[in-house]
């Protein structure tokens, strides 16, 4: 099998082109004016081999346009990317006492709260099950029903857990995963 190396940038750069970088971003352009006498440009990002786009302009203004176009959209690109950066740094926001809650179930829904013992690090906690006393009003349906954790009163052993930053959420198991609480009582139904 015959293996090729990679191209080089300077393959697609046409020779006598004028480089044109942003200070803000990762964004290059190179300027020339091709074989035809057309005003022409082409566009990279970062380290990429390949060019974002390469055109020939009917007039300076449309290449000034275009250069301009890439190079803030190369800027917003990096801001972006900046931006999740510093939100996967943040810590996950969970605090000792906060109620979790995981629905789940087959034919059925079942409900489990889990109350956050300890933060371990900026992406652990530690939790344990708690116990649920029935928040019902009297007009639910048949096998249906609502429940409040009650605080404090473990019935599981500690687990550690990680905190997936995006949803806010923890897996328990590969069946239930807990999200915060909102306070309001949860819905259950049964299955006879």
């Amino acid at each position: 099998m015959m293996r090729f190396a990679p191209l080089a940038r300077d393959f697609y750069i046409p020779k006598g082109s004028v480089k044109l970088s942003d200070k803000a971003s990762d964004a290059l352009v190179y300027v020339y004016t091709s074989a035809k006498d057309r005003l022409a440009a082409m566009a990279f990002h970062g380290k990429a081999v390949k060019p974002d786009w390469h055109h020939t302009f009917a007039n300076d203004a449309a290449r000034e346009r275009k250069i301009r176009e890439h190079f803030e959209a190369r800027r917003r690109w990096c801001e972006w990317k900046q931006e999740r950066r510093d939100e996967r740094k943040k810590p996950h926001g969970f605090e000792v006492g906060h109620i979790l809650y995981a629905s789940w179930g087959y034919e059925q829904t079942n409900i489990d709260f889990y109350q956050v013992t300890k933060i371990i690090g900026r992406h652990m906690v530690e939790v344990r099950e708690v116990s649920q006393v029935a928040a019902d009003t009297g007009n639910e349906p048949w096998m249906t029903g609502k429940v409040v954790p009650k605080l404090d009163a473990f019935t599981g052993e500690p687990m550690r857990r990680r905190v997936n930053g995006r949803s806010k959420s923890v897996r328990i198991d590969k069946v239930r995963t807990a999200f915060l609480w909102d306070g309001r009582p949860v819905n259950w139904t049964g299955y006879a």
